[in-house]
């Protein structure tokens, strides 16, 4: 795969799940699957408590990428229950945040890769590439990490993942992000997510039920996928849910414009990257964010050097104010830099590139603000001469 360059994930059409034309992988596993315990954290819906997988996981409800085709046009998108059977198949609104997510790499892109750790499972090829927070540490790794974590002993990797914050009640909202550090302890790594299940049947692999707002340390394992005979690589298990499909309200079977495709092209494809190839990228980032700056580098200097700024504010100032001129200055410094700052603001995955402007003028900020304050004492101190 080319640097910099991200995979192109999709979901499983209803022509691959069931039916005489479903992959083989499907055929053999079965179409029910398992959520990892990130999905029931982040509320992945899990009716019908007690259906299980070939490899005798608990199941869950998942996104497939075909309309629901009983209403037209339609509102709904096919969804594989617990069950997994095609007789009972049913679909979901696309605006309900607690059906889970399986992606899936089409042919052509798996071809981009090359998976390791490859085993036979029921006569199936079983391949691990990524890597993507799964399964939730056990009683007493979790309370050394929450400790560690509250005496901010644990190093962050400089690795984040990126869920969304709102309610799974709140239909009508739009996503907002939120982020989870990666920590490192012995050589493993954990995120810190906080508990919102779908209901009471929300149970994790360690048998207990997630519970609202508890967190929960969950370790960084490498993804597993089933490896179809075509070339398709389907993930074993539903890796994360609590997103919209979409915010539309009718949706015609065209993946590639829906938010569901957005979010796995702008998050789930760089996060889940292996480490090597996440290093790759946090490398290439400086040098982006020195591009970006450039030009704000470059209008800060001519600012600074406009000799014409500091007359005209000397001819206004009387010369006991000389200190409320280099306010004035400053402030002409930030406020000709503000309409640059706000269009980076309105643009989407800057983070990096707005911390490095704040950097860049915090110097000019600070410095207003000591002047400010030694004008002020300077005042009280002339008041208090003048008194006596």
């Amino acid at each position: 795969m080319k640097k910099n360059e991200t995979l192109d994930f999709t979901f499983l059409k209803e022509e691959q799940i069931w039916g005489g034309g479903a992959l083989e992988v499907m055929k053999r596993y079965g179409t029910k699957v398992a959520p990892t315990d990130l999905t029931v954290i982040l509320g992945g819906m899990m009716t019908h408590v007690g259906e299980r997988t070939s490899e005798n996981d608990l199941t869950c409800i998942s996104w497939s990428a075909a309309e629901f085709l009983r209403f037209k046009p339609s509102r709904y998108v096919t969804i594989v229950w617990n069950h997994g059977h095609q007789d009972e198949r049913g679909g979901l609104n696309l605006n309900i945040r607690y059906s889970s997510a399986r992606p899936v790499l089409p042919p052509s892109e798996a071809s981009k890769i090359s998976p390791s750790g490859l085993r036979v499972l029921s006569g199936i090829c079983v391949a691990e590439y990524g890597e993507y927070p799964q399964t939730v540490a056990d009683e007493s790794t979790s309370k050394r990490l929450e400790r560690l974590h509250s005496s901010r002993s644990l190093r962050p990797t400089g690795k984040n993942y990126t869920f969304d914050s709102v309610g799974l009640a709140c239909f009508d909202t739009p996503f907002k992000t939120t982020s989870y550090q990666e920590y490192e302890m012995d050589g493993k790594r954990y995120i810190r997510v906080p508990g919102r299940p779908y209901d009471d049947d929300s149970k994790l692999s360690t048998g207990g039920c997630v519970e609202i707002g508890k967190p929960y340390w969950v370790e960084v394992q490498p993804i597993e996928w089933l490896m179809d005979p075509s070339g398709t690589m389907v993930a074993k298990k539903c890796l994360f849910a609590g997103i919209q499909f979409d915010t539309k309200k009718e949706y015609n079977g065209d993946f590639k414009r829906t938010f569901m495709k957005h979010y796995l092209d702008t998050y789930f494809a760089k996060e889940m990257e292996p480490t090597e190839r996440s290093a790759e990228r946090e490398a290439e980032k400086p040098k982006k964010i020195d591009a970006r700056l450039g030009g704000l580098k470059a209008k800060l200097k001519q600012l600074e050097d406009k000799e014409e700024i500091k007359k005209k504010l000397s001819a206004r100032t009387p010369e006991r104010l000389e200190k409320a001129a280099e306010i004035k200055q400053n402030r002409l410094v930030r406020e000709a830099l503000l309409p640059v700052y706000r269009q980076i603001l309105s643009e989407k995955n800057n983070l990096e590139v707005r911390q490095a402007f704040r950097e860049m003028i915090r110097p000019y900020m600070e410095q207003e603000l000591k002047i400010k304050q030694e004008f002020t004492e300077k005042l009280a101190r002339q008041r208090r001469e003048k008194g006596k």
